[in-house]
């Protein structure tokens, strides 16, 4: 399986916000990793079909996804990051009429109903309204959803917001799970969402990405530039001014601000292990 983005554009109106994205993704997990604004949202929206680009082609197995229509939508799985529930709908309703618009064969459907509701943590609370669940419970709904017809290429916006930390590791568990011979893309702001289940992170800023690497290489390229330097609080909001600071932590009184430089920032400052969320 391979998914190939060539040289995507895309603006609202004087707003540059897609400039010039190429990438090619297969089978496995890839996080798309970057700040709010970064482009993510609009990437996704064009790789699931809801949104033309301006320039540039989408092709699936070397076929122009545009081209395709129906039969390159019929392999997506998309959990946006507004879901939108009809308020007298129970989450069966939900789940049925999601799987009625899929084409799913109704016998086929109660059963993919049930499985999955039951891995989101869902099955006693199918019989409820979807307005009286949880902002929680709202997402687990999303990710059925997208589940429900075993789609080729699933696309994940945002999807553990409104999770708890309990429930996350219970995602990234069912997404592991789920991520043999399939493209699972991630797209969040979270680092800790993709760190341990992404095969491939791709780092996106201002409509570029970046670097696409695995979670280990983008710790090694950190290698010698994470510094831990201690200093009073009130020093700490004019330094902020002029330093890049991955963390800062509250120890013994005074400040530890771990600093990502390439030289010594301080002349109290000491090495520290690197993390993904240093890169």
């Amino acid at each position: 399986m391979e998914l190939q983005f060539e040289r995507i554009e895309k603006s609202y109106k004087d707003n540059k916000v897609l400039k010039g994205i190429s990438v090619t993704m297969g089978t496995g997990v890839y996080g798309l990793l970057g700040p709010n604004g970064a482009g993510k949202t609009t990437m996704i929206r064009i790789m699931a079909d809801v949104l033309r680009p301006d320039k540039g082609q989408i092709s699936y197995n070397g076929r122009d996804i545009h081209e395709m229509g129906d039969e390159y939508r019929a392999k997506i799985g998309y959990l946006p990051q507004d879901i939108g529930f009809y308020s007298d709908f129970t989450g069966r309703d939900y789940l049925e009429y999601s799987a009625a618009l899929k084409g799913m064969k109704k016998a086929y459907a109660k059963k993919r109903i049930e499985e999955l509701a039951y891995s989101v943590g869902l099955l006693e609370a199918l019989k409820r309204r979807c307005s009286t669940y949880s902002g929680g419970m709202q997402r687990r709904l999303g990710i059925a959803q997208a589940l429900l017809d075993n789609p080729e290429i699933l696309i994940l916006d945002e999807p553990t917001s409104g999770l708890d930390p309990f429930e996350r590791i219970k995602f990234r568990n069912i997404i592991s799970a789920y991520s043999k011979d399939r493209l699972v893309l991630l797209s969040t702001h979270i680092v800790s969402d993709v760190e341990q289940i992404a095969a491939q992170i791709m780092m996106m800023e201002y409509g570029v990405i970046h670097h696409v690497h695995s979670s280990g290489e983008y710790v090694k390229m950190m290698a010698g530039k994470v510094w831990l330097v201690e200093m009073p609080a009130e020093d700490l909001v004019e330094y902020q001014k002029q330093a890049v600071i991955s963390n800062v932590a509250a120890k013994d009184g005074v400040m530890e601000v771990r600093v990502i430089a390439k030289s010594r920032p301080a002349d109290n400052a000491v090495q520290a292990v690197p993390n993904l969320e240093d890169a």
